[in-house]
């Protein structure tokens, strides 16, 4: 049932959208728990450390804000009483949070040339897979914000989350020395 006690069918559009950004969260956990790993390695220099810990922190904020997304795509705002949907309001703060972060994770990247294949570091190749399972939270969710049953600042958030878990990927495979697996097009 959704937040508002209204009993729907498991695949309401509502129960796939955030039914998809558990498993992205889930996802998640496993890039959180490999990099918390790395970062425990007794080899590791401080810098390493300090960096694993940047994108852990930064992590560790998504996962919070997809439980504050998921609470916002089980509220129909049109059906639930205004205190419901108050309480689960989107703040528009995480998408300019999201926007800082990209820039920092690329400022400190080489540009790209050409397109990169989901890899490297199993921490990275994880956060690939958070970036895809994502995009498909946001292509269930665009039929949400046709019915505005959906706010703007969510689905904002939904569409640079998974910009920067692509940034984030690229920085973990950066942290470890791996390069990014390019594309490379058959003759």
């Amino acid at each position: 049932s959704l937040f508002n006690g209204e009993r729907v069918p498991k695949d309401n559009i509502r129960v796939t959208a955030y039914g998809t950004l558990d498993e992205c969260n889930s996802t998640l956990g496993v890039a959180c728990s490999i990099l918390s790993q790395e970062a425990r390695s007794p080899s590791r220099s401080n810098n390493k450390i300090d960096q694993l810990e940047l994108l852990l922190h930064q992590l560790n904020y998504i996962q919070h804000r997809f439980f504050d997304l998921g609470a916002h795509l089980a509220t129909p705002r049109v059906r639930s009483d205004e205190s419901s949907v108050d309480k689960t309001r989107f703040q528009m703060e995480a998408s300019s949070q999201l926007e800082e972060w990209i820039d920092d994770l690329q400022a400190s990247l080489p540009p790209l040339t050409t397109f990169i294949l989901p890899g490297g570091h199993p921490a990275a190749a994880h956060l690939h897979l958070a970036r895809t399972t994502a995009r498909r939270a946001e292509r269930i969710s665009t039929a949400l914000i046709e019915e505005e049953e959906l706010d703007e600042a969510a689905y904002i958030f939904l569409n640079r989350v998974s910009d920067y878990f692509f940034a984030a990927a690229r920085y973990a495979n950066h942290i470890f020395d791996i390069e990014d697996v390019t594309w490379h097009k058959l003759s």
